[in-house]
Formats: C-alpha cells, structure tokens, sequence
C-alpha cells in the first residue's frame, strides 16, 4: 500500500488542497487528508501538482495514426478511398504493432490512461488484434480493444481483410475476451462497424455476444450525412429508427459520433439507455458537422470522448477534445454557456469509465489508480483559483509532468517510463519510408 500527496485532488467532482490518494495495488482505497494515511501506507510527496483522473479515449483506431499528414484536407470519399483503404493494405503485423505505439505513446503523453482501438485489420483471425494488445502491454495503457463485425459482402469496397462472415466475428471476438478475462489492462468488447458495413442481423448478433460477455457493444452511427441518406435509401429508415424498428437499441449500445440525428432520435437513444461518443475533433476535420451534444446531456444521455483514428484527427488528446466540445456547442447555439468546463471534463473522464463498464475516470474508493499530474507552475493552469476552467479551456500539454496507470507510473517530465520514444520514431519512420502523398 502507498499514498500519493498533492496540494490539489480531484474527487467528488472538485479539487481537495493537501490530501493523498491511498493506492492498494492497482486500486484506490481512499481520498484523505495527508494526517489521515495509514501508516503502513508509504507517502510519496508529488509536490505542487493537481492530481486529476486519467482521461478516457472512448474510441480511436491505433493503426491510423501511421497515416497523419496524407489523409489531410481531403473530402470524405478521398479520405477514406485515397488513403485509408489503400494504404490499410500496407500494414503487416509488425506496421500494426508500430502504429499502435504510436498512437498509444502521443495518448499517455497527453494524458489519456484508458483508451479505445475500434480495430478492423483483421486477415481471419486475432493475431493483429494481438499486436496492438501487445503494443499496449509494452507502452502501458489500459486499453478497450473493440473488435469489429465487418459484413463480408457489404456494399462497400473496402479491402477483404477487414471483412469476416458475423458468426466467426463472434467467436474470435469471444475468444479473445476469453484470453484476456480477469486482466485489469485489457478488455475486449464487439463492435459492429456501422450499418453501412453490418447489416441489422450482424449488429444483433453483436449485441446478444455483449450481452454474453456483459460488456457495451460499440457502433459508428450516423457520422456523416451521405451514412444517413444510404441507410434511408437501402432500408426505408433513419439510422436510429431502424435500429429501434430492428428491436436493436439497448443500454448496451455505444453509438459512436451520432451527429445525424434529430431530436425524436435523441428521444429513442435515451428511452433505451444507449450512449453516445462524441468525436468533436474528428467530426470538424473530416467535415461531418456537428452532433447535437447539448440537448443530449439534457435528455440525460451518457456521452463520453474520443478523438477517432490519427488521420481523422492528427491528435490523440482527450483534454483537447474536451475544449474543442466545448467551443462547438457554444459556436453552434450561439451561446457561451451552452456546455461548460465542468461538463466538458466529466466527459472526457467520469462519463468514459462509466460508459465502457470500467472502474475509470474518477479518483474515488474501488476505481483503478489512474492518474494525471499537472505541473501547477505552468502558466496554462493560471490563475489557479479558477484552475477547474483552466484545464478545459487554456491548459497546454506542458502541464502534464507525470501519468500513472494502475498505480504505476507511465510517464514522468514528459518521458515515457516503459518505452523509447526514440524507438517509436524509428518504427514509425521505418514502416512509412517511401510512402508518398496520394
């Protein structure tokens, strides 16, 4: 058992001055007063710091973090034809495991601790789900490996490789799980990709596998316009009408972007205890428009953050998201108090943990020892006394000077602790050589 000391704590959704968080192994014990310690409790002093939850990534995909700075500045259909189908092709097991350091290294730098892989390389099997699993044990990031259905005769042409018939989806993704049950780093949960890529039968056969494994079950939902207009074209219904239609909304479903939805859709979302992933970042650089976040929190919807893949972002910060959240809402409804710092945090922290399932994004008794140090010196964070807007609006990345996860530290003065940055730069460099931009 040891404690961690700080002048600032968050807990209980405000910061505490001089107390200690009480860590037994992987998890917290408690939040207390420093002459509160236990004694058998060894205090490490962290200094003039604030100690906040590790962020939460509710959904990215590693491997596309190799692609930063080709798919940029392109329509969708470049986007994804130009770039992300083909070059997808490149990428051997080794080039997986690289792009998930790579992804999962800038990810812990910036403070995110729990992060989503919605991870569609498949070639038949779970050997390159394995590679990113590895590449998340070696650098030391709690990770959600969100294995997809992708239909093998869907209406798309996207490469072979992602495509599996649904029934083997399944039984690889329960494999998988099976492999990692009782591992506190990893969880493996179904994620049909999204019903231009899975049909109605392949998103239930999802949903009854999470069921199973009494996990969420994750889907890319109404992103873009052109999504909404082929599932009206193809099944007669809006994307969340048909799932309602298809008896297929569920408080296990995680939607993921959910911008194309009306107000009547929002309604059939929260009836059922759905959650939704916001993806402000993403959903900016990729031109999709901007999801209705503000009258969803009203309806009471769980909306958690996720800056997407690396191309359709370039970032991988959760904090960012949580400003970039912010500022939409505000800009969209002309309205300077339409989504506030204190909401945009819980989203980016409490609502991540609370919609995977997982005990994050809070420092509270029973929640995994995921934590955040920002340096209080840094002038991001000032003036302090307001320091809870300052982490949303004005904090920059020079504020982050240590990470822990599971009570271990991962990152210390902007260094990782368990890996090379130098080697990271090198993979990436070597698996990319020669790319040229389409």
């Amino acid at each position: 058992m040891h404690a961690i000391g700080a002048d600032l704590i968050h807990t209980e959704g405000a910061f505490i001055k001089n107390a200690a968080v009480v860590i037994d192994g992987d998890r917290i014990v408690s939040v207390a007063s420093r002459d509160e310690v236990p004694p058998q409790a060894e205090l490490e002093d962290w200094g003039s710091v604030a100690v906040v939850p590790g962020s939460v990534n509710a959904h990215g995909h590693a491997f596309q973090n190799l692609f930063k700075g080709f798919a940029d500045d392109r329509v969708f259909a470049s986007w994804r034809d130009d770039v992300l189908y083909p070059f997808s092709e490149r990428l051997d097991g080794n080039a997986i495991y690289t792009g998930a350091l790579f992804a999962f290294a800038e990810a812990l730098l910036a403070g995110v601790t729990t992060t989503v892989d919605f991870f569609y390389l498949h070639d038949a099997s779970n050997d390159n789900a394995k590679e990113v699993i590895r590449a998340a044990a070696d650098i030391g990031v709690r990770l959600v490996l969100a294995r997809a259905f992708y239909d093998p005769l869907a209406r798309t042409s996207a490469p072979a490789r992602y495509r599996e018939p649904p029934e083997d989806a399944a039984r690889r993704c329960k494999e998988l799980s099976d492999e990692h049950s009782g591992d506190a780093m990893v969880a493996v949960q179904p994620a049909p990709h999204s019903l231009h890529a899975a049909t109605p039968d392949t998103v239930g056969i999802a949903l009854d596998l999470a069921a199973g494994l009494g996990a969420p079950c994750h889907l890319h939902l109404a992103e873009a316009s052109y999504e909404r207009d082929q599932v009206v074209q193809r099944y007669g219904a809006t994307p969340v009408r048909l799932l309602a239609k298809e008896g297929l909304l569920s408080e296990r479903l995680v939607t993921v972007h959910t911008v194309w939805v009306d107000e009547e859709e929002i309604e059939l979302l929260a009836d059922a205890g759905a959650g939704v992933v916001h993806c402000p970042g993403a959903n900016a650089f990729l031109g999709d428009g901007i999801a209705l976040i503000p009258e969803m929190l009203r309806r009471g919807l769980c909306v958690a953050l996720g800056p997407d893949g690396g191309c359709a972002n370039n970032r991988q910060s959760v904090f960012e998201e949580m400003r970039i959240a912010s500022l939409v809402a505000k800009a969209r409804l002309t309205d300077g108090s339409a989504l506030d710092a204190p909401t945009a945090f819980a989203l980016g922290t409490a609502n991540g943990g609370r919609l995977l399932g997982l005990p994050v994004g809070t420092i509270a008794p029973g929640q995994h020892a995921d934590l955040v140090a920002l340096d209080l010196e840094d002038l991001s964070l000032h003036p302090l006394d307001t320091i809870d807007r300052q982490i949303v609006h004005s904090m920059q990345a020079t504020a982050i000077k240590k990470v822990m996860v599971g009570g271990q530290g991962v990152v210390q003065d902007g260094r990782l602790t368990r890996f090379d940055l130098g080697e990271v730069r090198r993979r990436v460099a070597e698996v990319t050589k020669g790319w040229a931009r389409p």
